[in-house]
């Protein structure tokens, strides 16, 4: 199977994990979609737009909700930027493995979609072995990696 890889200068991935913890506070997920630059399997994030920017009711139920008028705001951001959604983020309050929701409710229901999952809602120094790589393989599968096979998958410059 190909493996996509996620680029990603390092102080972005920390900014990033550090927004993640803000909005959540601890107490509830939160998430972001990833914009960039895909180049074959290659997917270089540039910036994050949380999900909350886009629908601000989106973690009030504790967990991630998005409306559908957030998703016409974030195509409106990839158009403002000139980029594309590269990827997904969102954290859990244990592990980072998929829950049924998440495996059945894609973000972005395209085969090849990145989404990462961040465990203990982004709270400590996360690096790119805590969390999972999953890739969304189209009908409901995913592909996910954990530990050095998901850091191997993603790259901070």
């Amino acid at each position: 199977m190909n493996s996509y890889l996620l680029e990603m200068p390092t102080p972005l991935w920390t900014d990033l994990i550090s927004d993640l913890r803000l909005r959540g506070g601890g107490i509830r997920e939160s998430g972001a979609f990833l914009l960039g630059d895909a180049n074959g399997l290659t997917r270089r994030v540039r910036m994050w737009v949380p999900y909350d920017a886009l629908d601000p009711n989106a973690l009030a139920k504790g967990y991630v909700c998005l409306s559908t008028a957030a998703f016409t705001k974030l195509w409106g951001k990839c158009s403002e930027f000139g980029m594309a959604v590269v990827g997904d983020i969102h954290t859990h309050p244990k592990g980072p493995r998929q829950s049924v929701s998440d495996k059945t409710n894609p973000m972005i229901s395209q085969a090849g979609h990145v989404a990462l999952i961040v465990p203990h809602y982004a709270q400590g120094n996360v690096m790119p072995s805590d969390v999972s790589v999953n890739v969304y393989l189209g009908g409901k599968q995913w592909s996910s990696f954990y530990g050095q096979d998901a850091q191997n998958r993603i790259q901070l410059l």
